[in-house]
């Protein structure tokens, strides 16, 4: 408790409680808002304003102009007791509500008026701007996570415009903000000659314009245009400095910001880029290469969409059910698109236009029902589904609703044999959160939601891959059709380009993997075997939870393979087992198992052990744990979290991974590698061929608690599925030993089919 804050709140009670419209505040010696509230209240009385509120607006903003700056010849002592009540809550003094305006109150208004950018305009008042302030939630020096050249940013900000009607005091945090945002709107407004009647704060025609015409900086350039421009970069991760003179750091800074958000990377301040800095479409008249829509796509549709440039289509898996509104793929739309050239992104969307939609129940039953419509457009194993966010989501909500149900949209999509990946429709703010929290392979920004709050402080998410910027209509008669415009990243999702492909013969699989090598070496940044399993992985798992255990990627390696042209092989059919495994779901088992043994298992059959241990117990929690290991578990007709294509994946990335650290090479292994006793290997390997030992590893990976790595990725697994942590029991002992006793089977099978073919 501080003993200033509460004479404050003491003396704010006492003078006003009686007074209409005044609401008492806790007299705790805790400054917060509801104390500068109070103080607001208080000051709105002072200046004859009859109808309190918490905000100080326009007309208080007002009637305190009309009254004057309150200073040392103050006669209304109140209003100083305000001012230092304003002044000891932001911490600039500890001094008594005298109601005299001393040398003690003038030097406490001072320093937060050097610490918001305004020490040249210190002259031993407080002007109405600066009473503002002082009364608001605002901070004025760096707060913690701040940016020293954004804060410094925003102090240049309220030294040069804060005689312009319209602005205001900004928070000198160094902390992205819509305030700094739309105040540097402002600030390019009046830098481009608009009036302050003009003036407005959006990024409308009359301030394009202006920018068009004034904006263009580049090396060499200096002053205010460069300013702001240093500025708005200050916001983003690519900008580090802050300053008048465009100089190499800020072109490096320019350049990494373009790159970043798909724009031609001529380290310069040009529209395009002044566009993407202030707003969430950018400059909606730039190209774009793929387009979402609600329209079949005929043959017509299809010449027109790619005459236009546009090569990568969102079209929706199914219909809102009861809605008389028909968007969803038609038969042979697909065709069409693969005889026109063009690829196509599947977004899943039903209502989820509000938070009450989003539920972890609701993510799960989506996910099926999306897995069932992809299935039945027959499209490829590895795409990735976009399931929407098409609403502004607040933070909390997030928190609360939207990554509950992602982790449902995780969980339903593993339970049916993980065939295909799901991204993520929404702001920018909704899908970082989820990128970082639930998974999503990439994210498709609805960025033309330019006023949604997710999309206006938030910088495109790390994982984008298509940015929906405009509505527009494309072609005539029959080949017309209204699109959204979407700019798609260089080497991001390239879409679905056939359907119904069959999966790649095993000696086409190893060419690649060699390939692959090849160009490794020829790169030659790090071992050629890491960055195979790197661009492995990048396929479909290149996501926050891989990463956790796998470790990071070489994304210059990445676009490198993509540069060259080479087909990305997805799934190739096991001879042996019969199935079709995914070559993502085995590069990032490896690449984990090979960067960390330990924690290896989590991202391969550990993980997926789990996964399945959360679909018994969701969808079958009734049938004995043995019986359903033994009717579910790796096999190849009933889809699960580690049916037999996910186990042989695991089963091969182990072996793989031990292999590399031998010291050999992927494509040698692979090669070499006698898949008729796979499962003998990984069993004699992993667990000593002992029975016991893999229903202990087993236990291990549902209950540890000492590994944090693991028990946070088996809480994410879990989530929805299962109420609370794993504890042992009986049951959890009887699914473990189910595990065992399968694995066990598969490698007596191997062994059996073994002594056949050398005549026992």
């Amino acid at each position: 408790m501080d003993a200033g804050v509460l004479a404050v709140q003491q003396w704010v009670n006492a003078t006003y409680a009686a007074v209409p419209g005044y609401t008492r505040i806790a007299e705790d010696g805790i400054a917060g808002q509801q104390t500068m509230f109070a103080l607001i209240r208080g000051l709105q009385h002072e200046v004859g304003i009859t109808a309190l509120a918490d905000n100080f607006g326009p007309a208080t903003l007002a009637a305190l102009t009309a009254h004057g700056p309150i200073g040392p010849g103050e006669t209304n002592q109140n209003l100083v007791r305000i001012v230092q009540g304003g002044v000891v809550c932001k911490g600039y003094a500890s001094i008594p509500l005298t109601g005299v305006f001393g040398t003690a109150t003038a030097g406490a208004v001072a320093a937060l008026m050097t610490d918001a950018g305004l020490a040249g305009r210190i002259d031993g008042t407080v002007i109405p701007k600066v009473c503002k302030a002082l009364l608001s939630g605002d901070g004025h020096t760096l707060a913690a996570g701040g940016s020293a050249p954004l804060r410094a940013a925003q102090q240049w900000l309220n030294g040069r415009y804060l005689n312009r009607s319209a602005f205001s005091v900004l928070a000198c945090d160094g902390l992205r903000s819509r305030q700094f945002l739309t105040a540097l709107v402002f600030a390019v407004q009046y830098e481009g000659g608009l009036t302050d009647a003009q003036a407005n704060g959006n990024f409308g025609p009359l301030t394009q314009a202006a920018v068009r015409a004034s904006g263009l900086i580049r090396a060499g350039s200096s002053g205010p245009w460069v300013r702001l421009f240093s500025a708005a970069l200050t916001h983003y991760p690519a900008g580090s400095v802050f300053t008048a003179d465009f100089d190499a750091p800020l072109a490096a800074a320019t350049r990494a910001f373009q790159a970043f958000c798909q724009l031609t990377e001529n380290g310069e301040g040009d529209f395009p880029t002044w566009a993407s800095l202030l707003i969430s479409t950018g400059d909606q008249a730039r190209p774009g290469t793929a387009a979402d829509t609600v329209d079949e796509i005929t043959t017509a549709r299809a010449q027109t969409l790619r005459a236009a440039g546009y090569r990568t289509i969102g079209r929706y898996l199914t219909n809102v059910e009861g809605s008389d509104f028909d968007k969803k793929i038609k038969p042979g739309e697909l065709a069409v698109l693969a005889a026109n050239g063009l690829s196509l992104f599947p977004i899943f969307q039903t209502y989820a236009d509000s938070a009450s939609y989003f539920t972890w129940a609701q993510g799960f039953a989506d996910a099926s029902a999306a897995h069932d419509a992809a299935l039945g457009h027959d499209l490829d194993p590895g795409a990735v589904v976009y399931f929407a966010v098409d609403y502004d989501a607040t933070d909390t909500e997030v928190t609360q609703r939207v990554i509950p149900y992602f982790l449902g949209v995780d969980a339903g999509l593993r339970q049916r044999g993980g065939r295909y990946a799901h991204g993520v429709y929404g702001a920018r703010n909704v899908c970082s959160r989820l990128a970082a929290e639930a998974f999503p392979r990439w994210s498709f920004v609805s960025g033309i939601t330019s006023g949604w709050t997710g999309n206006v402080t938030y910088p495109l998410p790390g994982n984008w891959a298509f940015d929906q910027i405009s509505t527009i209509r494309i072609g005539t008669g029959g080949g017309g059709l209204e699109i959204d415009k979407c700019v798609r990243r260089t080497g991001a999702d390239p879409g679905e380009s056939a359907f119904g492909s069959p999966a790649t013969a095993l000696d086409g699989y190893l060419d690649w993997i060699d390939r692959l090598h090849e160009l490794a070496v020829a790169h030659g940044q790090g071992d050629p075997g890491e960055r195979v399993l790197e661009y492995l992985r990048a396929g479909r798992y290149d996501n926050w939870r891989s990463r956790k255990v796998g470790g990071d990627t070489d994304a210059a390696f990445v676009a490198y393979v993509d540069g060259t042209g080479l087909p990305r092989v997805r799934t190739y059919r096991d001879p042996v087992a019969g199935v079709d495994v995914d070559v993502s779901r085995f590069g990032a088992a490896a690449l984990a198992g090979l960067r960390d043994p330990v924690r290896g298992d989590v991202a391969g059959w550990g993980g997926d052990l789990i996964a399945f241990y959360g679909g018994w117990r969701f969808t079958e929690p009734g049938t004995p744990a043995r019986d359903y290991c033994a009717a579910r578990l790796a096999r190849g007709d009933i889809g699960s979290a580690l049916d037999l294509a996910g186990l042989v994946a695991d089963v091969d990335a182990h072996l793989a991974a031990e292999a590399l650290r031998a010291g050999g090479t992927l494509g040698g292994h692979l090669r070499a590698a006698d898949r008729g006793i796979r499962f003998n290997l990984f069993h004699r390997g992993r667990f000593g061929g002992d029975v016991t030992a893999a229903a202990t590893a087993a236990q291990t990976m549902l209950t540890d608690t000492g590994d944090t790595v693991l028990a946070s990725a088996r809480s994410l697994l879990l989530r929805g599925l299962v109420a609370g942590p794993v504890t042992v029991d009986e049951q959890v002992r009887q699914f473990c030993r189910g595990f065992a006793d399968r694995l066990a089977a598969l490698a007596e099978t191997e062994q059996t089919s073994l002594r056949r073919r050398k005549g026992f």
